[in-house]
């Protein structure tokens, strides 16, 4: 099903398998999880112990059947939509111990059969994933601690919190549409200035899911009336979790939503 990207962390198929299994497959952005154990343990030993220990764990949480992981790879497709993406990072260099037990759990992660995300990022891989999975009428859910996947429609565990819960199509397209508005600090993605989202809320209040992408459209023109438009979709392009495997591009609109207009209001 997944061609040449099934990276399947055998580990998982059965030794976590518990009499209340729930899920097909889980989907894992274990960027996050690298991270963590890289900064709270003290030798590359243990850290690689941890994410074991780390990825055990969530596929006993969700009582999924496979796990199925991604972590980070080289390059990102964003950078060349604006060169700003990420900007905001602080520049102070990782510790050299930190830094290193971050590469050799990568390292293992690449070696033991995680899905080496090149040109794009892990949350990609994992929409990706669990789009090929819909269309296959499959039970998923999504591991993951980003707000930005929370646009990817299907059951998600936050593996932080330790919680599950559901977003329908309705839902994913709605906290798309409000990032689009504000934009996305963290990651240097600028949204329209002076909308935050309390007041990203109130423009899309009442708005049918058919209408908001144009309600966007309009809310952006508004703003910016000479280049609305390529703002907009730089603006989409850096928040827009990929849904196929040739998408790691500069996208219109128009062509990811074919159903809905984003002329404004006059045009």
């Amino acid at each position: 099903m997944f061609n040449n990207n099934d990276a399947v962390y055998t580990m998982f198929s059965k030794s976590c398998m518990t009499e209340e299994m729930e899920f097909d497959k889980c989907f894992i952005d274990a960027d996050s999880i690298i991270f963590r154990i890289a900064v709270t343990t003290d030798s590359v030993t243990q850290a690689k112990s941890y994410f074991d220990k780390a990825l055990d764990a969530i596929m006993r949480d969700t009582g999924s059947i496979k796990g199925y992981v991604a972590v980070k790879g080289k390059g990102n497709f964003r950078y060349d939509i604006s060169e700003d993406y990420k900007g905001n990072r602080s520049s102070t260099p990782l510790d050299p111990k930190v830094k290193e037990r971050r590469e050799a759990v990568t390292e293992y992660a690449w070696e033991t059969g995680c899905f080496k995300s090149d040109n794009c990022e892990a949350d990609d891989i994992v929409s990706i994933w669990a789009q090929e999975a819909y269309e296959a009428g499959e039970h998923y859910i999504i591991a993951h601690i980003d707000k930005d996947i929370d646009m990817v429609p299907g059951w998600h565990y936050n593996f932080n919190k330790k919680t599950q819960y559901f977003i329908d199509g309705d839902q994913g397209h709605y906290k798309m549409c409000i990032q689009m508005l504000t934009g996305d600090s963290t990651d240097n993605i600028h949204g329209l200035k002076g909308i935050g989202p309390k007041k990203a809320e109130k423009i899309l209040k009442d708005v049918p899911t058919k209408d908001m992408i144009e309600t966007v459209a309009n809310t952006w023109r508004d703003h910016h009336p000479r280049d609305w438009k390529p703002k907009l979709e730089t603006c989409f392009n850096l928040l827009y979790m990929r849904r196929n495997w040739d998408g790691f591009k500069r996208l219109t609109i128009e062509e990811v939503f074919a159903d809905e207009t984003i002329k404004g209001e006059d045009e």
